[in-house]
């Protein structure tokens, strides 16, 4: 039987691994922690804990499989699900394989705290949950679409982010491609990362490929492999990233870089979902899902008859379109602070603080269009936190092109308000000197007219426009 008070936490994330600990040590109980899910089983074999907190989505293991081995080992042992995922089947599924609950990411340290509690009772025994308790739970978290600030690794708040979560979460589950576009540094990578980590193939491998970087030769030999022999200096057979990531993934970052030819025979693979090394006979199956992104138009490049229409329309089952970080309103704060907070977790053990954003610093972040997107905003915050070596980081601790936005802004607000200004004292001159003017010619504009030395058209039309026509 597990023991009361010990708490094994498991999450392949170390800053969610360490948040975790630290909230449960003060409560206090006893923690132990594992950033390996294969490793946790024998944890739990020596250790027996009486609860095991889980993330969902791991490498190797998931936590459905933590889940079940460790009530096969333990059959007392209570497990709570953390997952970013929160749905009546995911409630449904926990339940039938033994989960005392789950907690929807991201939680608070009060919903730690509080499910621990109940895991363990008020006198320290395990308590029980109700299947019907907990589905009635996942269909509450499904109906409140604006609490979720984070999927996976793609933090945000902003409606805009709002829908691409949404259109994730119902991506994720099926095997359709997808085609991520977007400006550069929107995060492309970190969407089509978080697909995977949300669908059936999440246990599976994850392959990045950087379409651009490489010679369409060597591109081709690392997508499909190659054979002994097939070219000058292929001394041994290798096999391709579609072999490798066999039942996963492959990103295609930048998916407008490839020829024709490796459009083609990515086209070929697409459709017969087989495929043959380069200089090869052999044909093989192919089983990956194909996420690609482009920061360019991909339909207007089909038009130029750069980009093939067919494996286009392969490629765009489902398109998701990542907003510029400039349209993402209020999203600018909370994603400099989270880097803020990465950073100096970065740092270790000996830093006592994670600066924050005085209000100067923050309109200047806000007011900055960030032609760089996410990843810009990232590298600002990383530089600010090295030169505040304090608390409080303000508008002086970030790059000359946002505070010369500010002086800018500045110039032209100065420059709106003289101009204002001098246009009110100018309309009061006018009037005031109108009214003397027809006073002294007892409402005759045209001898008026000829004292002010203009036509009398002038004097009727500034008359009408001071609104003086019932004085005179």
């Amino acid at each position: 039987m597990g023991i009361a008070g010990k708490i094994l936490i498991v999450d392949d994330e170390q800053d969610a691994l360490e948040n975790c600990r630290r909230i449960l040590s003060r409560v206090p109980y006893d923690c132990l922690t594992e950033c390996n899910p294969a490793r946790a089983l024998d944890v739990i074999q020596r250790e027996r804990p009486g609860l095991i907190l889980t993330d969902l989505r791991m490498p190797e293991l998931d936590g459905i499989e933590v889940l079940t081995a460790a009530k096969r080992l333990d059959p007392s042992v209570q497990v709570v699900l953390l997952t970013a995922h929160a749905t009546v089947q995911t409630a449904v599924t926990s339940m039938r394989y033994g989960a005392f609950d789950y907690i929807t990411k991201p939680f608070t340290s009060t919903d730690l705290v509080q499910v621990a509690r109940r895991a363990f009772g008020e006198d320290g025994t395990v308590s029980t949950a109700s299947v019907e308790a907990v589905r009635d739970r996942g269909r509450h978290d499904q109906a409140r679409p604006g609490r979720r600030a984070s999927f996976a690794r793609v933090i945000g708040e902003s409606p805009v982010m709002q829908s691409v979560f949404d259109l994730i979460e119902k991506v994720a589950p099926t095997h359709s491609n997808v085609l991520v576009y977007g400006e550069s540094g929107t995060g492309k990578e970190l969407v089509a990362h978080a697909i995977h980590d949300a669908s059936l193939r999440a246990a599976r491998p994850f392959i990045p490929v950087d379409c651009v970087s490489l010679p369409d030769t060597l591109l081709e030999s690392e997508l499909f492999g190659h054979e002994k022999g097939a070219f000058t200096g292929a001394h041994v057979s290798k096999p391709g990233l579609f072999e490798i990531a066999a039942g996963g993934t492959v990103f295609l970052d930048e998916a407008s870089g490839m020829s024709q030819t490796l459009q083609s025979r990515l086209l070929r693979v697409l459709q017969e979902r087989q495929m043959r090394r380069v200089g090869g006979t052999r044909f093989m199956d192919v089983d990956v899902r194909v996420i690609a992104a482009s920061n360019q138009d991909l339909e207007e490049a089909c038009r130029r008859g750069e980009f093939r229409e067919d494996l286009y329309y392969r490629l765009n089952v489902i398109p998701i379109a990542l907003p510029p970080l400039r349209s993402r309103e209020g999203d600018i704060p909370l994603l400099a602070r989270e880097f803020l907070r990465r950073f100096m977790k970065q740092q270790g053990p000996g830093v006592a603080f994670v600066p924050d954003l005085d209000p100067s610093a923050t309109d200047l972040l806000c007011g900055y269009p960030w032609p760089g997107n996410v990843r810009e905003l990232h590298n600002v915050i990383e530089r600010a936190a090295v030169l505040a070596e304090g608390p409080i980081i303000t508008s002086v601790h970030l790059p000359e092109r946002l505070r010369a936005i500010e002086a800018e802004d500045s110039a032209s607000s100065e420059a709106a308000s003289f101009k204002h200004a001098k246009q009110a004292a100018v309309t009061t001159f006018e009037r005031s000197f109108l009214i003397e003017l027809l006073k002294r010619h007892d409402g005759h504009m045209g001898r008026a007219a000829r004292e002010a030395g203009v036509d009398r058209k002038t004097i009727e039309r500034m008359v009408k426009k001071h609104g003086l026509r019932a004085l005179f």
